[in-house]
């Protein structure tokens, strides 16, 4: 992910908070290479749905995903992630392990802490790959390179 989309996103998501009142996350899009997942842009979980962060967390209705699959074919993109934020640690909670945005063995949820509050430590970061049948393997953030922030030229 290039830095500047990856500071853009991180300030977007602090910012659609509400005033870290609740949490708020994106889809991030892109392509799957041989080399792994590249992302270009980001769609933001409210602009699919106003009303997305009614209750405090994430609750996506099915009319969110018609949007988000019509921008995916319209765009000739993929969606290689999502990402959102929590109140304290980016650990997720049984609620994002039991109701996985994209229920695809392989798809990748990055949680960070504090309602993305700057400064994001790279070691804070929550990265879980989806293995199927409610199950989840935590890889990790910044640190272990399995998320890695390149030039924006690339």
């Amino acid at each position: 992910m290039p830095r500047r989309l990856w500071g853009g996103l991180v300030a977007q998501l602090h910012a659609r908070t509400g005033g870290e009142t609740h949490e708020s996350g994106a889809f991030l899009l892109g392509q799957m290479t041989e080399h792994g997942r590249r992302v270009s842009e980001v769609l933001y979980f409210d602009d699919l749905h106003p009303d997305v962060h009614a209750r405090g967390v994430v609750d996506l209705p099915a009319a969110a995903f018609r949007r988000l699959w019509a921008i995916v074919r319209e765009r000739g993109v993929q969606v290689v992630g999502d990402i959102h934020v929590h109140p304290h640690s980016a650990r997720q909670s049984r609620i994002d392990r039991q109701n996985p945005l994209i229920a695809m063995r392989g798809h990748v949820a990055i949680i960070l802490p504090n309602f993305a509050r700057p400064r994001i430590r790279r070691w804070s970061v929550g990265v879980y790959v989806y293995e199927g049948d409610h199950q989840w393997q935590a890889v990790g953030g910044c640190g272990n390179r399995f998320l890695v922030l390149g030039d924006d030229h690339e």
